[in-house]
């Protein structure tokens, strides 16, 4: 089965988009962004629909970890005080990752250096 979702963007791409994801994929994001703790468990019992269920998610936590990063080092960015220990808590990052993924997008790992 697949549900349909549509988003109403904001500007520039302004307008509205449909998806048709798999029921678990769109369960699994929903719990995802109500903070539900839920876990869907796979629907599909095909291999290949497994296969693209799969594909699809890796495909959300990569962009979606990326979005993250850039979330983190634009925090950051908003003053040379910010609150790292917040945005490691936010993030929930030890604070050496967070110093990773500061360094990996072109903010300092150590203010003192």
């Amino acid at each position: 089965m697949t549900l349909q979702i549509t988003f109403d963007l904001p500007a520039p791409s302004r307008g509205s988009r449909t998806l048709h994801l798999p029921d678990d994929v769109a369960l699994a994001l929903y719990n995802g962004l109500t903070n539900n703790p839920d876990v869907t468990d796979p629907q599909a019992k095909d291999f290949d629909e497994l296969l693209a269920s799969t594909s699809l998610l890796s495909r959300l936590i990569t962009h979606l970890t990326l979005s993250r990063e850039r979330h983190i080092a634009a925090a950051d960015a908003t003053s040379p005080h910010a609150n790292r220990r917040a945005i490691g808590i936010a993030a929930a990052m030890q604070p050496s990752q967070l110093g990773v993924v500061l360094e990996r997008n072109g903010r300092p790992r150590n203010r003192k250096a």
